[in-house]
C-alpha cells in the first residue's frame, strides 16, 4: 500500500512538473528538461559504471560518449527545439498524452489479460495483450484529439494523422522503454535511480520519451509535406 500511494503521489507530482514546463513559459521548460537531462545523465553514467569491464576501445568509447549524446542529450534538445524554436508545444504535449495513455492503459490490460510475455529476459512485466490493449485503445483515442482546440494544428489536419502520430509515438516509445530495460540489465540494476520513490529515476520516467521525440519530430515533418 505504501509503494503504491508513494508511486502515486510521485507520479502527480511529475505530472505536475512536466505541466509546468509545457504551459508556463519557454524558460520553465528549459529549466525543467534541462535539470532532467543532468539528472538522466547521471544516472547513464551510474549504469554504465555497473557494467563488466570493457577492454574493446571502441565498444567504451560507444557506451560513453556516443550513446548518451545520441540517446539522452539528442531527443532532449530535440524537444527544447521543437516546442520553442518551432512554436509547436501542443504537439509535444499530444507525444506526453499519448505515452502516458499507453503506459496506463498497456498496465491495465496486462494484469487483467497478460499471459504471454513480449521479452521476460529484460523486461518480465510486459506482455503481448497489455501493449496490443495499449496500442489499440490510445490509437483510436488519439483521433479524437483533433477535437480539443489546444490540438488543432495546421499538420495533423485529420483522425487519421493523428493515429499514425499515435502509432508511431508507442511503437518508438516501447523500444524505448525496452532500450533503457537492457541497459539495467547489464548493469544488474533495477533501476536508473531513486530520485522518483516508487518509479525509479528520471531515466526511468524518460525512457520512451528519448525514442518517441526523434520518431514522432520525423513523422510530424513529413506529415507536413
Amino acid at each position: 500500500m505504501k509503494t503504491l500511494l508513494a508511486r502515486t503521489l510521485t507520479g502527480i507530482l511529475y505530472l505536475f512538473v512536466v505541466g509546468f514546463a509545457f504551459f508556463f513559459s519557454p524558460s520553465a521548460l528549459i529549466s525543467v528538461f534541462s535539470l532532467f537531462l543532468v539528472i538522466a545523465l547521471f544516472e547513464y553514467i551510474h549504469l554504465v559504471q555497473k557494467f563488466p569491464v570493457l577492454k574493446n576501445k571502441m565498444q567504451r568509447i560507444t557506451l560513453q560518449l556516443l550513446l548518451p549524446i545520441v540517446w539522452i542529450i539528442f531527443p532532449v534538445a530535440l524537444l527544447i527545439y521543437w516546442c520553442i524554436i518551432l512554436n509547436s508545444t501542443n504537439i509535444m504535449v499530444a507525444l506526453f498524452v499519448v505515452l502516458c495513455m499507453n503506459d496506463t492503459l498497456a498496465y491495465v490490460f496486462g494484469s487483467l489479460f497478460g499471459k504471454h510475455k513480449i521479452y521476460p529476459k529484460i523486461s518480465p512485466k510486459k506482455s503481448w495483450e497489455g501493449f496490443f490493449g495499449g496500442l489499440i485503445v490510445t490509437i483510436i483515442a488519439a483521433c479524437f484529439l483533433i477535437h480539443i482546440p489546444y490540438f488543432q494544428s495546421d499538420v495533423f489536419t485529420n483522425p487519421y494523422i493523428w493515429m499514425g502520430f499515435a502509432f508511431v509515438v508507442i511503437i518508438a516509445g516501447t523500444f524505448g522503454d525496452f532500450a533503457e530495460s537492457t541497459i539495467k540489465r547489464f548493469a544488474q540494476q533495477k533501476d536508473s535511480g531513486s530520485i522518483l520513490p516508487g518509479h525509479g529515476g528520471i531515466l526511468d520516467r524518460i525512457d520512451s520519451m528519448l525514442f518517441a521525440v526523434p520518431i514522432g519530430f520525423i513523422y510530424w515533418g513529413i506529415a507536413g509535406i
